[in-house]
């Protein structure tokens, strides 16, 4: 009877590797007093910008193309032509409170930021026909990513756009249902006022026919007292 070969061969073994020890240089425990100490003085002194016109610079250092964090005009762009934009806005939604004028600045800010965005587009595109491949790229990766907020700034314009709009409707059709109260008040005082004397009119010649009846029972003939007016109505 012969015995089956195992399936499964055998490892060769392998030696162990023996651990990598670093030599004491490496570590920081091995630095001298003095040495540590001129580190801590170093450290110390290198505290970045302290002037104010330091730290604005240096508060501006990340800014690459501002269309995320707090809103601002970059240098290169145009507080005036900004606040024209604005402006214009505030004249044309004609925000009721405060509320509204957080929501047109939001409006104006988000149509800005698109705007940013379209221009960093066309840079782009420019460097994708005639910039280096470092520079080809860069501009690919970017495109991507100004087309992203491009469309979260497009949403944001239009979302507050639709709640102004859904707020002065709302106004205008509380200021209409105000004016119409006030007509239908108005027509039924005057249709009051007309029954009133459609009433007085009815008793005064109830009045005047029971005199003449009267008159007429007593032998007397009857008098014109009433007006011309009521004589003829009567």
């Amino acid at each position: 009877m012969s015995k089956k070969k195992s399936r499964w061969r055998k490892c060769p073994a392998v030696n162990p590797v023996a651990p990598t020890i670093l030599p004491a240089a490496g570590f920081p425990g091995s630095l001298s007093p003095a040495k540590l100490l001129a580190n801590q003085t170093n450290a110390q002194l290198s505290t970045g910008a302290t002037t104010p016109e330091g730290k604005a610079i240096v508060s501006r250092n990340a800014t690459k193309h501002g269309l995320t964090g707090k809103f601002k005009v970059l240098p290169g762009e145009s507080q005036a032509d900004f606040d024209r934009v604005l402006e214009g806005f505030l004249r044309s939604e004609e925000p009721a409170d405060e509320a509204e004028v957080l929501m047109v600045h939001q409006m104006a800010e988000a149509l800005w930021l698109s705007n940013r965005c379209h221009h960093l587009q066309n840079q782009c595109f420019e460097d994708l026909q005639s910039g280096t491949p470092e520079q080809q790229r860069q501009a690919h990766k970017q495109l991507a990513l100004f087309l992203r907020y491009q469309t979260t700034h497009d949403r944001a314009f239009t979302r507050y756009a639709t709640e102004l709009r859904k707020r002065r409707n709302e106004r205008r059709r509380v200021e209409r249902g105000f004016v119409s109260q006030k007509r239908a008040e108005a027509q039924q005082l005057h249709r009051a006022e007309v029954d009133k004397q459609k009433r007085e009119l009815h008793e005064l010649k109830v009045l005047i026919q029971q005199a003449r009846l009267d008159r007429i029972q007593n032998g007397k003939k009857p008098a014109s007292t009433a007006p011309a007016c009521l004589q003829a109505a009567a």
